[in-house]
């Protein structure tokens, strides 16, 4: 005869069972309207934990759900809410997040998502008691972080201040789904309220993973690794195919921006990054030509040789300015910064290109001409374009790249030197293929 607790046992195994399995069916059905998702959804490890509140996903693919959460949730916005941790992986949030508030850029990113999944699904409410901001889809994550730092991060709801994406006592089994919160959805026994994703929203950190699932910690940095290619291979064919929905191009950076603005200059705003190493880096590949008009220095006292010297000529100083949307801050104090590079190494001239995901100009002008200057892009974050531009002038042997690292850049070998100037604040995995970083330091 079968006791209370063993008829709860098996409830409860019952309902994690018919969790796991239909965690896995909506993986497979988003990858129907979403197929540039398919890798992604083929990656995920998908892991039942009554330690989340509703769900949640780790860089490495690692996918944690509460089984309660997921019972209480209909088919159709299960789906959704499987697609929206995918597409946290798909925009890359765990490494976009680094340098920022986490759980801030988890909402800013929250936002855009359910607003893309709901323009894409061609639905009205955003299941699941999710975050709710229309046309969030057509802003960058920047400008709505910085629109929730005005509000000291708090998104009121009901009057009562709202960070989660889902709520758990969300969702209904019958009928298309949704209705209003019925419950704390903690497990039996639990007391709410204690879970990690009342403070880490459903982006989840490195560390925690390690903590939680110490066997296999070894093995989380490889798979993150292999899960970004993962993303950036599914993306690109998607967008080679022209199946890659407009917003999504935007949020990877990958669509330019129509913005144009006059941009004062904030001259003296960073000290000049360790100068003589950064002059010497400038010397060293940008050297005049050999000349016997100017007899080399090294020579003098060597009594019957004349060795040819450097020819002194006008210095063009080769730049990329990133003008992402990520920059859009920090404009005013880069072109101060470039300015002050400029006046401390003597550059007559400076060739500005300025790049989102398309080269929006190029211009040649001098050092004081960057006081007030017009910038254009405000869009995506891809300096390829303008670095394979320059690698079609054979007269270009070194470009300074002014960027916060929240970037792409070309995977192949580029013909000429490259010294990459970062503000503060920037993406501290910021590791670029090819040249040397040196960071701008605030002036005290």
């Amino acid at each position: 005869m079968s006791t209370p607790l063993t008829r709860r046992s098996d409830a409860s195994a019952s309902a994690a069972s018919d969790a796991l399995a239909r965690v896995g069916l909506a993986l497979r059905r988003i990858t129907v309207p979403f197929p540039y998702l398919a890798g992604l959804a083929a990656a995920a490890r998908v892991q039942l934990d009554a330690r989340v509140p509703t769900m949640g996903v780790f860089a490495s693919g690692r996918m944690v759900a509460n089984a309660q959460f997921v019972g209480k949730l209909s088919d159709a916005d299960l789906n959704f809410v499987v697609a929206h941790e995918l597409l946290h992986l798909a925009l890359r949030t765990h490494q976009r997040a680094r340098g920022s508030d986490l759980m801030q850029f988890n909402v800013a990113h929250d936002y855009i998502i359910n607003d893309v999944l709901r323009h894409e699904l061609g639905i009205a409410r955003i299941p699941a008691g999710g975050l709710d901001m229309q046309g969030a889809r057509l802003r960058s994550a920047e400008a709505i972080l910085l629109e929730l730092r005005r509000e000291a991060g708090a998104q009121t709801a009901g009057g009562g201040t709202k960070v989660r994406v889902w709520q758990p006592g969300s969702g209904s089994r019958s009928g298309s789904g949704g209705g209003q919160p019925d419950g704390d959805g903690s497990p039996e026994g639990e007391a709410p309220g204690n879970e990690v994703g009342d403070e880490m929203g459903d982006v989840l950190a490195d560390a925690l993973e390690r903590e939680w699932f110490d066997a296999d910690a070894q093995a989380q940095r490889e798979q993150q690794r292999e899960l970004e290619q993962t993303a950036r291979r599914g993306m690109a064919v998607a967008r080679a195919r022209g199946r890659l929905p407009a917003a999504l191009a935007a949020q990877m950076g990958l669509s330019p921006g129509h913005d144009s603005r006059w941009v004062d200059a904030a001259r003296g705003a960073y000290r000049t990054p360790a100068q003589i190493p950064l002059q010497r880096w400038i010397e060293s590949v940008t050297m005049g030509p050999r000349t016997f008009e100017r007899p080399a220095r090294r020579a003098a006292g060597s009594a019957g040789i004349v060795l040819p010297g450097r020819r002194r000529e006008s210095q063009v100083l080769n730049v990329v300015l990133d003008t992402s949307g990520s920059m859009s801050d920090e404009m005013p104090r880069a072109l101060g910064a470039l300015g002050d590079v400029c006046e401390a190494l003597g550059v007559a001239q400076v060739r500005l290109i300025q790049c989102d995901a398309i080269v929006t100009a190029d211009d040649t002008l001098e050092p004081q001409q960057l006081a007030r200057k017009q910038i254009a892009g405000y869009g995506g974050s891809d300096l390829s374009p303008a670095l394979r531009y320059l690698a079609n002038d054979p007269e270009v042997r070194a470009v300074v790249v002014i960027t916060d690292g929240d970037i792409q850049h070309p995977d192949e070998a580029l013909p000429f030197e490259l010294l990459w100037l970062l503000p503060p604040q920037s993406q501290p995995s910021f590791r670029p293929r090819q040249g040397r970083v040196m960071h701008l330091c605030p002036r005290t």
